[in-house]
C-alpha cells in the first residue's frame, strides 16, 4: 500500500534526496556571495565620487521618469538617459526658459547616454521627446515631456 502512493518512484528517500539536493545548491549560492561580500575596501580600485548634480531618467512608451526635476543653478549636472522601451527610439530635446536648444540626444532603445552641462540661469526647463512614426502624433503630443527647474 505504501509502494502506491510513490507511483514511478523507485526510492522511498526520492523526496528526501531531493530535499537534501536543493538546500545543498541553496548553501553553494548563500557561500559564494559570501565570498564577494568579505572583500576588503583596500583590494577594491578607488573611484572619485560623482562631480556635480547626478539625475537619471527612464524613458518608457511616451514618459518620461521622472517628469519633473528640481536643480541647482551653477552646478555641474549630469543627466542619465536610459531608454527602457522595447523597439522604440526616442530623444531628449531640452531647451532654455527662451526656447533655445541646449540638448539634443537621440536613445536607441535599450540604451544608456549620459550628458553633462551647467545651467547657470534659474528658470523651467522643457525637455521632451520629438520622436514621430508615420502619420501618429508626435511622443511629445502623447505626453513624453517633463519640466527641469533650475533654482
Amino acid at each position: 500500500m505504501k509502494r502506491l502512493f510513490f507511483i514511478g518512484i523507485r526510492s522511498e528517500f526520492y523526496y528526501t534526496r531531493l530535499i537534501l539536493g536543493l538546500v545543498g545548491v541553496m548553501g553553494y549560492w548563500s557561500f559564494s556571495d559570501g565570498l564577494y561580500a568579505q572583500t576588503s575596501e583596500s583590494s577594491l580600485p578607488s573611484v572619485e565620487e560623482p562631480f556635480g548634480q547626478q539625475v537619471m531618467i527612464s524613458m518608457e512608451s511616451y514618459a518620461y521618469t521622472p517628469s519633473e526635476i528640481v536643480v541647482k543653478a551653477g552646478i555641474p549636472l549630469t543627466l542619465t538617459l536610459s531608454n527602457e522601451s522595447f523597439l522604440v527610439p526616442h530623444n531628449f530635446l531640452l531647451d532654455d526658459p527662451s526656447g533655445i536648444r541646449l540638448v539634443d540626444a537621440d536613445i536607441s532603445s535599450g540604451d544608456t547616454k549620459a550628458v553633462t552641462l551647467t545651467l547657470t540661469e534659474p528658470g523651467i526647463y522643457t525637455f521632451y521627446c520629438n520622436k514621430q512614426l508615420l502619420f501618429f502624433p508626435t511622443h511629445r503630443e502623447q505626453g513624453m515631456e517633463g519640466r527641469l527647474i533650475v533654482r
